[in-house]
């Protein structure tokens, strides 16, 4: 059995924050010379100040006390008593004194004289006692399953800690591609604002000439306000996503933020059964579920143990010391082994017994239902990559069709052959077919990468660094 906090995984624990602080200060440092982040420096960023992560380690901490707590059950209990009083007695008697007075007369007796006289006695006295009283455990059978429910609590919250880094660096991807889709649908939205822009140049000059009526420029101008305003409300969900992106990465509230373009994911989409299995070995959700009925089994033979008996030694000693009229000296020792053994308490015991059982059942269907919800989440996440991937085929011929159709009309309208609706439509399709792709480009990394997460494996190497010792 090791103590507690053994000076090597301290050593490697602070080697591993040393690293994680550099990573954060020079992420944070090229950010605020440049403004400019990758992807890589977010994930160290995040692995150094998020909040969830911190109070996750510090989780950790406390349960690795709980073994310890367990232990203290058969540690000696040592308790020391002392005390000193003090007292005094005042005693008043009045007395009879017979006082013989010679006669300085020759041949005369000698007379007496009786006096009555108060006389006060006091006695003091001290008393100063000194005890120690020592008691220890020998035999507790709750001790060993208290400190078996103790280890599983550890490992526990280590696989919630690194749950926790593993949903905290996913996080950080969405904030960030969030921002890079909202960035590209602001530079959609800007081309969209100047071809609206040049058609109605072309709708005035051609009405200004006889060629159109006012009508080709209202409709033209109809469409250049809702460009513009589609790119204001698109502008300001930027900022709100780069203030979000802030948030994760605790960046103050104004600090400039431009985001590097990370290189594609590798596309491979494995069979779902392969994925499944790995799931449902790597999520540290579901081994928890998995432990937390070993705890409970646990916790259930702890209050099994408390049916045993109980064997505890005790030593008294105790040293007194009466001062005063009376002086004297004390001293006195006791030894004794006790076994108890509870045969009734109220019937306390037999319920949480009762609990400690259905407790056992109600957390297994709940490993069920969990393991019931990664199946889900895996199948969804691995649908959903194989939607985006057909999707963004079809959008890719979409928009390269949307753009040929506009110069097409586009052309047409300006030599006559087609009407401003055509155009105007066919610049509604261009713009539209340009949104869906990149928010489902965007889209398709992110659902990339939550493959990885729920199957459990995602930035693996990153959630195995953050381990603690």
């Amino acid at each position: 059995m090791s103590f507690p906090g053994p000076l090597f995984p301290r050593l490697l624990l602070a080697v591993a924050l040393l690293g994680l602080a550099a990573g954060s200060e020079a992420a944070e440092r090229a950010q605020r010379d440049t403004g400019r982040i990758t992807l890589e420096q977010a994930y160290d960023r995040a692995l150094a100040t998020d909040q969830s992560i911190r109070i996750a380690y510090w989780e950790v901490r406390k349960a690795n006390l709980l073994p310890w707590s367990a232990l203290t059950r058969l540690g000696p209990q040592i308790t020391a008593s002392g005390g000193y009083s003090r007292g005094e007695q005042f005693r008043s008697a009045t007395v009879t004194e017979t006082a013989v007075i010679p006669s300085t007369i020759p041949g005369v007796a000698a007379t007496s004289r009786t006096n009555r006289v108060e006389r006060t006695t006091r006695s003091a006295s001290g008393i100063a006692d000194l005890g120690l009283s020592f008691q220890q455990p020998l035999i507790d059978l709750s001790v060993f399953p208290a400190y078996r429910a103790g280890k599983i609590s550890t490992v526990i919250s280590r696989l919630q800690h690194q749950f926790t880094v593993r949903g905290t660096l996913f996080g950080v991807v969405d904030g960030y591609y969030e921002v890079l889709k909202q960035q590209r649908l602001v530079d959609v939205n800007r081309e969209g604002l100047r071809l609206a822009g040049q058609q109605f140049d072309f709708a005035k000059a051609r009405a200004d000439v006889g060629e159109v009526t006012r009508a080709d420029v209202l409709r033209a101008t109809v469409v250049v306000e809702d460009a513009r305003r589609t790119l204001v409300e698109s502008e300001n969900v930027l900022e709100f996503t780069r203030n979000t992106l802030r948030n994760i990465l605790n960046f103050a509230p104004d600090a400039p933020l431009e985001l590097i373009e990370p290189p594609d994911y590798p596309a491979t989409l494995p069979p779902f059964e392969t994925l499944l299995a790995r799931a449902y070995t790597e999520r540290e959700d579901l081994r928890v579920k998995v432990l937390t009925i070993d705890q409970d089994i646990a916790r259930r033979n702890e209050i099994i143990g408390d049916y045993g008996p109980r064997v505890v030694a005790q030593f008294d000693t105790g040293r007194n010391n009466l001062s005063g009229t009376s002086a004297a000296k004390n001293y006195d020792w006791q030894a004794a082994v006790s076994v108890q053994v509870p045969i009734f308490t109220g019937g306390q015991r037999e319920i949480d017994l009762m609990t400690a059982n259905r407790q056992i059942e109600q957390t297994r269907l709940d490993r069920e239902r969990t393991a019931k919800d990664v199946e889900s989440e895996v199948k969804q996440a691995w649908l959903t990559v194989r939607t985006l991937q057909q999707t963004i085929k079809a959008l890719k011929s979409q928009v390269v069709a949307a753009e040929q159709g506009y110069r097409d009309l586009e052309i047409q309208y300006r030599a006559g052959s087609a009407t401003s609706v055509d155009v105007l439509s066919a610049l509604n399709q261009l713009n539209t077919a340009r949104k869906d792709l990149a928010v489902q480009m965007y889209d398709y990394q992110v659902a990339l990468r939550n493959l990885e997460q729920s199957a459990g494996v995602f930035q693996q190497a990153r959630v195995q660094r953050s381990k603690i010792p």
